[in-house]
């Protein structure tokens, strides 16, 4: 299958990763239905576990080899089967670079516990030691206690990686999401 730049391919996962020249994708983000039960318009997301990891490892297999040595995946995933999936993942290949967690202020409301407000964030390559990260971007880096606090003139000028728990609130951008938009729901093919 030919990828064009800018538009979507609206292809099952498994079938389209098959499709794909092998070791052709830089960069891959999945964010794959969480199997908790969850309503879709179309997608029955109350698989049994068996099945649900199976698949998962039909997609992740079709991606490991869809993805050039020095590419990145990235897989959001909750709390279910996070660490199921990041053993699968290693299974194949793949090495976790980093595991981060996503929190959201826009959580599940959940009435027999505490609410949902994260996501987990796995940073996964094909080789640990041949991959992309702009680490020194500027636009990554931030300001750290040391500057910010102590003024401590040990601190990097540059600044300091971001830690591995994000806070990406859309009403904290709101020239980036449209005011009549559901930011986080598509509806479902």
């Amino acid at each position: 299958m030919t990828i064009i730049q800018n538009k979507i391919h609206n292809v099952d996962c498994v079938q389209g990763l098959r499709q794909l020249e092998a070791e052709s994708v830089d960069l891959a983000f999945a964010d794959p239905p969480f199997n908790i039960g969850y309503e879709y318009d179309t997608y029955d997301d109350t698989r049994e576990a068996a099945d649900y990891l199976s698949w998962c490892h039909e997609w992740m297999s079709g991606l490991y080899r869809a993805l050039k040595p020095d590419g990145t995946f990235w897989l959001a995933i909750g709390d279910e089967f996070a660490a199921e999936l990041k053993i699968e993942a290693q299974k194949l290949g793949f090495h976790c670079r980093s595991w981060v967690i996503w929190y959201y202020t826009f959580g599940v409301n959940c009435v027999n516990g505490f609410s949902r407000s994260h996501t987990h964030l796995f940073h996964f390559v094909k080789d640990k030691s041949k991959f992309t990260f702009h680490r020194m971007n500027p636009q990554i880096r931030v300001k750290s206690a040391r500057q910010l606090v102590y003024a401590d003139k040990r601190a990097n000028p540059n600044g300091r990686l971001p830690d591995n728990t994000w806070i990406i609130r859309p009403q904290d951008a709101p020239q980036s999401f449209s005011p009549n938009h559901d930011t986080w729901y598509f509806a479902r093919v």
